[in-house]
């Protein structure tokens, strides 16, 4: 039980906490990011970047954790709900980090072109 409401209270966490600070959207276009990339400042795209890695690496940890969370079930809840669960959550994070990471490769690239 105290694995679930662990669980629930890191899904609470998610929804309030969203993906940052209004800015970061990781279902937004590529194309949309790199327009918006294009026309940042460079203190702008700073900013971003330091924001993507800040909630990456946030998320990361939460992905630790979930991961950490299953290999501590029992071998008998293996196959049960609340690994189910638990690998939903650790597949839908895994997605989101990668969306995050390439709309990051994105601000990175026109900050170092900014930087040139």
């Amino acid at each position: 039980m105290k694995v679930y409401n662990g669980l629930m209270a890191l899904l609470v966490a998610a929804v309030l906490t969203g993906c940052g600070g209004g800015e970061i959207d990781e279902n937004k276009p590529m194309d949309q990011v790199a327009a918006e990339a294009a026309e940042m400042s460079k203190e702008k795209l700073q900013n971003m970047v330091a924001e993507y890695e800040s909630l990456i690496a946030q998320k990361a940890e939460e992905l630790k954790s979930l991961e950490a969370q299953i290999k501590n079930l029992p071998v008998s809840e293996l196959m049960g709900e609340k690994a189910a669960t638990i690998k939903e959550e650790t597949k839908t994070l895994a997605a989101s980090l990668s969306k995050l990471k390439e709309q990051l490769a994105v601000y990175a690239k026109e900050l170092s072109a900014a930087v040139e």
